[in-house]
């Protein structure tokens, strides 16, 4: 702690021995009675308690001195509530996120001899994650790609238009080199990032993972130990998947997916993929502690409280007959 008016002691110490002479020169009150004299010998001497009074407004008046003189920390950490979350995007980046996002309407079209641009899958996912996060006011978010493994894209950050403008840079020539689906590597990526950013005091609740993926898991790390990995480190997962429902293991995935607390959603077309995040940003609210750290941060507060605690003290203590002090 520092001091950073310490110039206004060479006006406070001149008041203060003014103040002591006067209040030294100054005739004390008294008490005069004829009965005094023979009553002398049977008055007992004012006990020291009789000054705590006056004890309690020198105390009162130094910490007001103190508090005077601005005391600062030069630094403190304080933590500020917020409300949001935890959210972490993962990003199917494999080969098949090429096709149409509608796939049967696109062949349907194709056979009427229709000739437009399909928007593909990965088309489709980065507008509606866009929009997600535009959505989300006071959230920390961050995303992750994955096909054979798992690659953070951007660290989680209050700073959406810092996240929208990588999303926007993610495409199929991201991963150009990989073609399978690692859905588990894609998690333990996004564990390991959560971990390096993990809040100091910060809330155990509010972690959430949206996974979205249009393949069943091919490749990599087990699937399965992931999701109960992130669920054991309380995460909720919401899993969007195209036309998954489709592979083998489907209802083993859904139900490990729903152990979290999250949902599962089965999503053809880019209205569904759309309504699934609309779903996902009405269900994921919550409240958090982030931790910050002040410069120069004034800490007169407490001085000030406890004058004016020992300033009450004698006030109460001098409406008590016993503390009058009589000269």
């Amino acid at each position: 702690m520092i001091f950073t008016r310490l110039d206004i002691l060479k006006f406070l110490i001149p008041a203060l021995l003014l103040f002591c002479l006067v209040r030294w020169r100054k005739k004390k009150d008294y008490f005069a009675h004829p009965l005094i004299s023979y009553l002398q010998t049977k008055i007992r001497p004012a006990s020291r308690l009789v000054y705590l009074p006056r004890f309690f407004e020198l105390v009162a008046l130094g910490f007001l001195i103190v508090a005077v003189l601005n005391p600062v920390l030069p630094s403190a950490d304080h933590y500020v509530a917020k409300r949001g979350l935890d959210v972490i995007l993962l990003l199917d980046l494999s080969s098949s996120m090429q096709e149409p996002i509608d796939l049967k309407g696109a062949l349907e079209r194709q056979r009427m001899g229709i000739r437009t641009k399909e928007k593909t899958r990965l088309e489709a996912v980065k507008d509606e994650m866009v929009n997600f996060v535009r959505r989300r006011h006071g959230d920390r978010m961050g995303v992750v790609v994955f096909s054979e493994n798992g690659y953070v894209v951007a660290p989680m950050t209050f700073d959406t238009p810092y996240l929208n403008q990588y999303l926007r840079l993610v495409d199929n020539k991201t991963l150009a080199s990989e073609g399978q689906t690692a859905i588990g590597e894609g998690i333990f990526t996004s564990l390991d990032l959560a971990a390096k950013q993990a809040r100091d005091g910060g809330s155990s609740k509010g972690k959430v993972m949206v996974v979205l993926t249009d393949g069943e898991n091919n490749t990599g790390r087990d699937v399965y130990q992931a999701i109960n990995k992130a669920r054991e480190e309380g995460y909720r997962i919401h899993f969007i998947g195209v036309e998954v429902d489709r592979a083998r293991d489907a209802p083993r995935l859904i139900a490990a997916v729903q152990s979290t607390g999250g949902k599962y959603y089965d999503v053809r077309d880019a209205e569904q993929l759309e309504q699934a995040y609309v779903d996902i940003n009405r269900l994921e609210k919550g409240t958090f502690l982030v931790k910050t750290q002040g410069k120069q941060v004034p800490y007169f507060y407490p001085f000030v409280a406890i004058a004016l605690g020992a300033l009450g003290l004698s006030v109460a203590l001098r409406a008590i007959p016993y503390f009058v002090e009589v000269s």
